[in-house]
Order: C-alpha cells, then structure tokens, then sequence
C-alpha cells in the first residue's frame, strides 16, 4: 500500500501540536529556493492563541501559487517551524508549477500518474532536473576555468617579475664593471703622466738636468709618432730634405713606437680595476 502524501495541512498541524520540542510552534516561514540559496517570502508569528491549521494553509499556499504564478517550470517552497528559538526545528517543502499547487496536495501532479496529466508534470521534473544538472556543471566548469586562469596569469607575473630583475642586475653588473674600467683607465694614465713630469719636477727642485738622453728621446719619438704619417716622410725624402737611410730609419722607429702605444693600451684595457685585486 502506498503511503499517504503529506499535505501542507498536515504539516502544519503535525508541526502545531508536536510537544516534542519543548515549546510550541512560535513561527512558520515560507521560503522560496533558488539555486543554493533560499528566499524569504513571509514568516508568519503565532503567538500564544490557537492556531487553525486549515487556515494557515491555505494562507501560506496562496503566498506560494502568487509568488510563483508568472515563474517558468516548477517552483520549489519549504515551510519552516520554529519553536520559540532562532533556529527552525522542522520543515516541509512542495511545490508549485504555473501557479498551481502539486507537492503535497491530492492532484494528480503529485502523483505522476499514467495520463497526459501525469505524464506532463513528470517530464517537466525531469526537464528542470536536467536543466539544474547542466546548470550546475557549467556553474562548475566557469569556476575552475577562472581558477586556473587566475592561476596563469599569476605564474605570468611571477615569470616577468624574475625577468625584470634578471635584467636588472645584469645591466647594472655590466654598468659597475665599465665605471671600473673607466676609472682605471683614468687612474693608469694619471700615473703615466706622473711618471713623464717625475723628471722635469726632480729638475726643478734639485737644480739639475736629470732627464737621460735615452728618456728624451723616447719621448720626442712618442710625440712625433703621433702627429707625423709615414707618407709624409717619404715626401721629405723625395725632396731630400731627410736622406733615404735616416728616413728608412726614422718611419721604422715611428712604426715602434705607434705599436708599442697600441700594445699599451689594449694591456689597460684588458687588466682589472685595482678594486678587484684588493678583494
């Protein structure tokens, strides 16, 4: 035998005189649901006076069917009883599909019998069941989607973040090593020109010509070396004012010299600043 349906009424007046509870039933809400949430519709205080069951019913239920009466498919509503707390202590759900109420009341929507009637109230369950399945899955799949782009653009930043910073320091790396080099350059040929003013300096504090012959004459190859080509002495010897051995001899020195001075220089460049070697 199959059981006997529920009906609003009868839940209100199982819920009316339950002494279960330890108090009476203070309060009864309807609540519309939706999705994971619920919404309030009304909440109805009882007081101390005796309640109508009947009454209530049809009070709470006409709520429903004109809440839901322009709402598409089924609507779901759960009554709460509360018991002199802030908590509901039992409840009862129906629903209602365009306006009418099924769950709950002797109609043969409740039922789902084996006629057009049934058959429609039963098809349009298990289209709403479908619809909040698929609703629920994409729900599902939009989240994860945004976690994981969340998640992306943040393994993105990161990356940039390390790049920046990369770059950073090796500009700044590269920065201090050409200060470094700049200022032993600046340092090295500082001392050089200490070293050729060394003499002339010792001449003028002692009263002597201590400058050698040898150092003189280095030194006014280096210069001349610099500014004379060796074309230009070649002119000289072809007008005859230098004969042609001193000139062979005179480009040959000049050609020392010239690489002597780049020898020179690519040894500074290539040496560490003094600041390294101390380290």
């Amino acid at each position: 035998m199959a059981r006997k349906r529920v009906t609003v009424e009868q839940a209100i007046k199982d819920a009316l005189s339950d002494n279960d509870k330890g108090k009476p039933c203070s309060a009864i809400s309807l609540m519309f649901s939706k999705g994971m949430g619920q919404e309030e519709i009304h909440t109805k205080q009882l007081g101390g006076e005796p309640q109508d069951a009947s009454q209530l019913a049809q009070f709470f239920v006409s709520r429903a069917t004109g809440f839901a009466q322009d709402l598409p498919g089924i609507s779901n509503f759960k009554l709460l009883f509360f018991y002199g707390s802030n908590e509901p202590q039992a409840s009862q759900p129906f629903t209602v599909v365009e306006g009418e109420l099924t769950a709950g009341g002797d109609i043969p929507y409740s039922k789902h019998e084996p006629t057009p009637t049934g058959l429609l109230g039963q098809l349009m369950k298990h289209n709403e069941t479908l619809m909040s399945m698929a609703t629920d899955m994409v729900k599902g799949l939009t989240l994860s989607s945004l976690q994981r782009e969340q998640e992306q653009r943040k393994e993105v930043m990161d990356a940039q973040m390390i790049v920046r910073d990369v770059i950073f320091n090796m500009k700044k790396e590269a920065h201090e090593a050409r200060m470094a080099e700049l200022a032993f350059q600046r340092e090295t040929a500082e001392r050089q020109m200490i070293g050729r003013a060394l003499p002339s300096v010792l001449s003028q504090l002692t009263g002597r010509d201590i400058t050698t012959q040898a150092h003189a004459d280095t030194e006014l190859i280096e210069a001349l070396a610099t500014k004379v080509t060796p074309d230009q002495i070649k002119q000289l010897m072809a007008m005859g004012v230098i004969p042609q051995e001193v000139g062979a001899i005179v480009i040959a020195r000049f050609a020392k010299a010239v690489e002597n001075q780049k020898q020179e220089a690519a040894a500074l460049r290539s040496l560490p600043p003094e600041t390294s070697e101390a380290t």
